[in-house]
């Protein structure tokens, strides 16, 4: 096998290493939520398959003055441990973040100026998981 081939076989099998030792790969990702009525979520969709225990989201924020001062979005399991914390910049109209794969959550919106809860969002993340 030339050398170069050899470099693609060990190149893939790295990766299929990194999926196995990462303890899973969600295929398919889904996130459901309820945003009709949301004052800072405009949309929240599930991007690219994510190794680990988590599915990316790609969250557009509304053009709304409470939406505006949303400064962080924390992800809450179910059992009330923080998932992750993400900063939001002033203007910032998308933000990508990770939640609990295959679980219910809730994506915290806060400003952290003024210490206060500006919204509370109940999400589902779905997916086919493998290895």
């Amino acid at each position: 096998m030339p050398r170069a081939s050899w470099r693609r076989v060990l190149a893939a099998a790295l990766v299929v290493v990194g999926f196995a030792a990462g303890g899973c790969l969600t295929l398919d990702p889904t996130i459901t939520a309820e945003t009709n009525d949301s004052v800072v979520f405009e949309s929240l969709s599930a991007t690219e398959p994510w190794i680990e225990a988590g599915v990316r989201v790609n969250a557009t924020l509304r053009s709304t003055g409470a939406a505006g001062n949303v400064t962080q979005l924390t992800v809450i399991e179910p059992n009330g441990r923080s998932f992750g914390t993400i900063g939001v910049d002033p203007g910032q109209t998308t933000v990508v973040f990770t939640v609990p794969a295959n679980r219910n959550s809730t994506i915290v919106a806060s400003n952290t100026v003024n210490s206060t809860t500006i919204e509370t969002v109940n999400v589902t993340a779905g997916g086919n998981r493998v290895l």
